[in-house]
């Protein structure tokens, strides 16, 4: 790991500024578990990428908050990216210090096998070069670019893993990465070919999300092979339902 100073920055302004953007964006998106209308944020620090090669040498500074490589100019940091199951990606950010007159940061969320091999980069705004990347001759201060996916990226933890590449395009301390957000929605799983309640078929309005409850265990129906779905909810199995649907405890 190389033991330079980085010569582009003043960290102490920086550091404001930074503080100041983070700020406005958290009040912009607090993080929920729940819904699917609501994206939610899971951050891949600077400090957690990890180079690819024992070849690839790096600096890690402003308290860890940056990391920029030191002998190669593109990817060579990746992290793995740990996403609920299920669940849409929707959103790939990279923040970013960028004080260059001809640099780039570069980010990139990778879809993989299991194991690991034939990652797919997920397309952005940056072309086949990246998912996300900052601005080419940016004014120097931290900054962000985001872009918004779609579809979006389904999340199957089984047979997919997901990683973050990253790296910067100048080895001098003028081009870092900060961190990478990742937002996704949750979502109600597919509806099945068949239909697990005799009186709720696949042709049924609420199919779906009857058997999403049914998949899930959180309710067996009304009894005979049923689900009742015109019958009235008590507040006892409301209370069922709520608890096992949110995993609730009173520990």
């Amino acid at each position: 790991m190389s033991t330079r100073r980085p010569t582009g920055w003043v960290l102490a302004l920086a550091a404001a500024a930074a503080g100041v953007a983070a700020s406005s964006r958290a009040q912009d998106r607090v993080p929920e578990r729940f819904g699917t209308t609501v994206t939610s944020y899971v951050n891949v620090q600077a400090t957690e990428l990890a180079p690819d090669s024992s070849d690839i040498s790096f600096f890690a500074g402003n308290n860890g908050a940056l990391r920029y490589q030191t002998n190669l100019a593109g990817y060579g940091l990746s992290a793995p990216a740990h996403l609920p199951a299920g669940a849409l990606v929707t959103y790939f950010e990279l923040d970013y210090y960028d004080a260059a007159s001809n640099g780039q940061v570069i980010a990139s969320l990778l879809e993989c096998n299991y194991n690991g091999t034939g990652c797919v980069q997920v397309p952005g705004n940056c072309g086949a070069t990246a998912t996300v990347c900052s601005d080419v001759a940016g004014m120097p201060n931290y900054a962000g670019t985001s872009v918004g996916l779609s579809p979006g990226v389904p999340v199957d933890n089984f047979l997919k893993r997901y990683f973050v590449a990253a790296g910067n395009t100048t080895l001098d301390g003028t081009t870092a990465i900060s961190q990478v957000i990742i937002g996704y929605q949750l979502q109600v799983s597919p509806a099945p070919a068949t239909a697990t309640f005799a009186d709720v078929p696949t042709d049924h309005p609420f199919f779906q999300y009857i058997e999403a409850l049914s998949a899930s265990g959180i309710t067996g129906g009304c009894g005979g092979g049923n689900f009742c779905p015109n019958a009235p909810l008590t507040r006892g199995q409301m209370a069922v339902f709520l608890a096992k649907a949110l995993g609730l405890e009173w520990q």
